[in-house]
């Protein structure tokens, strides 16, 4: 298509981590293609659609009704349709029949729990069954499987990026796979950033969205050892806590941010952190080391977390060192205008076919 006025883009209905409103701004300021981040409701820390329908906040027969009446609206202006965490506009994913009969272009990006495998998982993950002990929905993986599978036959591609690729391949034909677009990205990686590390109090941050996702309990005691141990220092949890307020305090503040430590791999408060300078410890699997050799997060489990934080207390250096490898990792990987371009370029070839 030679007249990008005439491409339109949907992205929605999923807010996760507000990459659906940065994508859609992205396409309106630097290809001046139409594109809008509408969802259905959104609970998250970021509530940046540029249209919540809040239907969580109505009865069963209207958000039917709703949803029916914004698929026809949908259908009639947008060619290309981006959904996220495996949700689309109709109960059922059934949107997607209507949306292939009627040639338009589907990108499903998958994100996490939405699609990972229990059973694989705790293959690769020794520390997996810690993250939801009480939340049996991980271990139904034929549903997961079941729901890959429906939505692989309508849409164009996927993503399915880092760690997410093993779940996606196990249903999912490779070819419909894609693996090297890092949508977690929120912003501008910026050329530099300021060095914070040599605080005389160290800030430590963890902002956890699901305290036992992330592993929170752990990285709570391991603060009160060192406490005890007579370290000094700052800790900072954020949780339901806007976005924007603490991307301000790892920005201007932090000294080292901890991330997760059961998960295997790492999400948006990572990224964040490394694109401003920030040694950042996590827990990331082997075959994703493996993947991403350059990968400078500082190797954390549950069990070494309080002595690898001693080390970083004692090390400012060290701190210095690592933050800005972590600068240059993300100005390679996550720069926004690298990504978003090859999510453009992802649009084009699948309206060119």
């Amino acid at each position: 298509m030679d007249d990008n006025q005439k491409i339109s883009v949907y992205q929605g209905p999923e807010n996760i981590g507000g990459i659906g409103r940065y994508l859609a701004d992205w396409l309106r300021e630097k290809k001046r293609v139409e594109s809008d981040f509408i969802v259905y409701t959104d609970h998250t820390n970021h509530q940046n659609a540029h249209e919540n329908f809040r239907l969580d906040q109505t009865t069963f027969i209207f958000k039917i009704l709703k949803k029916l009446k914004f698929f026809l609206f949908a259908i009639k202006k947008y060619d290309i349709f981006n959904f996220y965490f495996g949700k689309t506009l109709l109960p059922l994913n059934l949107d997607l029949i209507f949306l292939r009969l009627l040639r338009k272009k589907i990108v499903m990006t998958y994100v996490g729990s939405d699609i990972r495998l229990y059973k694989l998982e705790s293959s690769r993950n020794p520390e997996y069954h810690l993250r939801k002990p009480k939340n049996i929905f991980d271990h139904i993986d034929h549903l997961k499987k079941l729901r890959m599978f429906w939505q692989s036959l309508w849409f164009d591609k996927c993503i399915a990026n880092r760690d997410l690729y093993f779940h996606a391949a196990a249903v999912i034909n490779k070819k419909k796979i894609i693996e090297d677009i890092w949508v977690c990205n929120s912003f501008d990686v910026p050329e530099s950033f300021s060095i914070s590390q040599y605080r005389d109090l160290p800030l430590i941050v963890h902002a956890p969205t699901h305290f036992a996702t992330k592993g929170t309990i752990f990285v709570e005691k391991a603060v009160d050892n060192l406490r005890k141990r007579g370290y000094v220092f700052e800790f900072r949890l954020f949780h339901k806590t806007p976005s924007e307020e603490v991307k301000k305090v790892i920005k201007e503040k932090a000294a080292i941010v901890v991330d997760q430590l059961l998960s295997g791999g790492f999400g948006n408060l990572a990224v964040e952190a490394m694109s401003y300078g920030k040694p950042v410890c996590g827990y990331i699997l082997e075959d994703l080391r493996t993947m991403i050799p350059e990968l400078p997060i500082v190797q954390c489990t549950k069990d070494n977390l309080e002595e690898q934080l001693a080390f970083l207390l004692d090390h400012p250096e060290e701190r210095e060192r690592i933050g800005r490898k972590s600068h240059e990792f993300a100005r390679v990987h996550f720069d926004r205008d690298v990504i978003f371009e090859k999510m453009w370029n992802l649009y084009l070839g699948l309206l060119q076919q």
